[in-house]
């Protein structure tokens, strides 16, 4: 089975969705998880929100990455899997590339992540990041997508 699972984190509830189907993973095969927040400020600040609102200033990205991080960190423990966190700055490379590039720096078996189902114009204009990092690797990817009538793990 998978023995190093990478899950990408954001602090969204498709996220923590992702998490938590992490972390039973990691229970079922005595894995370890390497929780991973890349940070995406865009290389301009137009960018940063195709929707032209204001950017998130960087001490906002940075608490909601400490957030998200400190979530995961509950959950291992609470669950007792091996697990480690980190927050990465994407420096305006691309998210999706940024995963890639860490699960095989991890040798990760797997790479689990939230999607936050868009469609139509809003997916057009945002991209999908799911979508772009199956494309980008050969390591399998399990898409998690969140259900809004359910509570997200950190909830319950």
């Amino acid at each position: 089975m998978y023995q190093r699972i990478l899950v990408a984190i954001d602090g969204s509830p498709s996220a923590e969705r992702a998490l938590g189907e992490a972390v039973k993973l990691a229970q079922l095969s005595n894995g370890t998880i390497e929780a991973l927040c890349v940070l995406d400020r865009g290389k301009w600040p137009a960018e940063a929100n195709p929707l032209n609102a204001e950017p998130a200033p960087a001490g906002l990205a940075n608490d909601a990455a400490a957030a998200a991080l400190a979530v995961a960190e509950r959950m291992f423990e609470e669950a007792g899997v091996r697990g480690s966190v980190r927050a990465i700055d994407a420096y305006a490379e691309n998210v999706s590339a940024v995963l890639a590039r860490v699960a095989d720096e991890c040798e990760a078996d797997l790479i689990v992540m939230g999607t936050h189902g868009r469609r139509g114009v809003q997916r057009f204009l945002l991209g999908s990041v799911a979508e772009s990092l199956v494309r980008s690797t050969d390591i399998p990817v399990l898409i998690v997508r969140h259900d809004s009538s359910e509570q997200s793990p950190s909830q319950t």
